[in-house]
């Protein structure tokens, strides 16, 4: 698939997304903060990372866009800023291609400065 049809793939989905959270009502105890931002998840005992999708952010947790990863620990970590540091989760829940994990060692709320 061309990047030019993954990327049109991508805003579809964005835009369908958009529209279903408008739609839902959460069952979060605490308000998450509404992000689109590119993520980097790295699995223990790889070499390489998984390019994800930042959906939503909060203090404890996040939403996360899989990007076609199919199989995924309950463990690993994810970096907002090409590994300059990692933030260690757990898988909470996954509906498809989409997950909800919960930030390990909370206290340290993930940097989403300047990408």
């Amino acid at each position: 698939m061309s990047l030019e049809r993954q990327y049109r793939e991508l805003k579809k989905l964005q835009e369908k997304v958009r529209q279903w959270e408008g739609k839902s009502c959460s069952r979060r105890s605490i308000e998450r903060q509404s992000v689109w931002r590119d993520v980097l998840l790295s699995i223990p005992g790889h070499v390489t990372s998984e390019p994800c999708l930042v959906r939503d952010l909060s203090n404890r947790g996040a939403g996360i866009q899989l990007n076609g990863l199919t199989i995924l620990p309950t463990e690993f970590s994810l970096s907002f800023d090409e590994f300059r540091t990692t933030h260690p989760c757990r898988l909470i829940w996954r509906q498809g291609d989409f997950i909800g994990v919960a930030f390990q060692n909370t206290g340290r709320y993930p940097t989403l400065g300047a990408r």
